[in-house]
């Protein structure tokens, strides 16, 4: 996820998915929420050994996150607000 808006924090990220989903089986399903080359599934094992980030450390992993570099989104000044909210708007 992109971790350069709505408190977002690399750190805590990478700490997340190594402590909650790497450290489960390694034949344990993935389903990426965005993928943009096709991939609908995928397993804890091949994303520990293929992920182009996350099979960094930890430094190298905030150092790409933040020299990504990604456009400010179009609608991110509504959904981020929503968000925040649980989805509800006024």
């Amino acid at each position: 996820g992109r971790t350069d808006f709505q408190q977002g924090s690399s750190e805590a990220l990478y700490d997340s998915v190594h402590s909650k989903i790497f450290t489960l089986p390694g034949d344990t399903l993935i389903y990426p929420g965005h993928d943009y080359e096709g991939r609908n599934v995928s397993t804890v094992q091949e994303e520990k050994r293929f992920n182009p980030r996350l099979s960094k450390s930890k430094e190298e992993f905030v150092k790409i996150m933040s020299e990504l570099n990604l456009p400010y989104p179009g609608e991110i000044d509504a959904a981020v607000p929503a968000n925040m909210k649980d989805g509800v708007q006024d």
